[in-house]
């Protein structure tokens, strides 16, 4: 039964580290999410935003080639949005994957912990039973002061 202890404490110690990484992940994930945001932001503002120049004709034309540059950086930090939005969720269920496995095999680790003590209070108990049934006295702990039985 030993060797089942250890092979839980050492599943226990996997599934910890994956967690870990699992959780990396997911916050890396987040980060990459938030900065594609802002980056989203900032092109939404900036489209918003009135005109740069004059009225004259090249003006106009500049100000339309801007806006045309902005809205294609748009699409392309949206396009880029929806794929890390995508790879977000699936490492948030790898992490909820992960955070589970930990659970599970704590629950047992503990469960497995729970036995071995029972099944030791029951050999110490019938130990205890077995000494007197049989009429032995229990060892007197002894704490220095022997007289030599004066």
């Amino acid at each position: 039964m030993a060797k089942k202890g250890f092979r839980l404490a050492t599943v226990e110690r996997l599934r910890e580290k994956r967690l870990e990484e699992a959780a990396q992940a997911l916050h890396e994930a987040q980060a990459a999410v938030r900065e594609a945001t802002a980056r989203r932001d900032d092109l939404l503002e900036r489209l918003r935003a009135g005109r740069h120049g004059g009225n004259t004709a090249h003006e106009l034309e500049l100000e339309s080639v801007y806006r045309f540059r902005l809205r294609g950086d748009l699409a392309e930090v949206e396009h880029e949005l929806k794929k890390l939005s995508a790879k977000l969720n699936e490492r948030r269920e790898a992490w909820l994957q992960a955070r589970a496995e930990v659970h599970a095999v704590a629950a047992l680790h503990d469960r497995y912990r729970r036995q071995r003590a029972e099944m030791l209070m029951r050999a110490e108990q019938k130990e205890l039973d077995e000494r007197a049934g049989s009429g032995r006295r229990l060892p007197v702990p002894t704490n220095g002061n022997e007289d030599g039985g004066n």
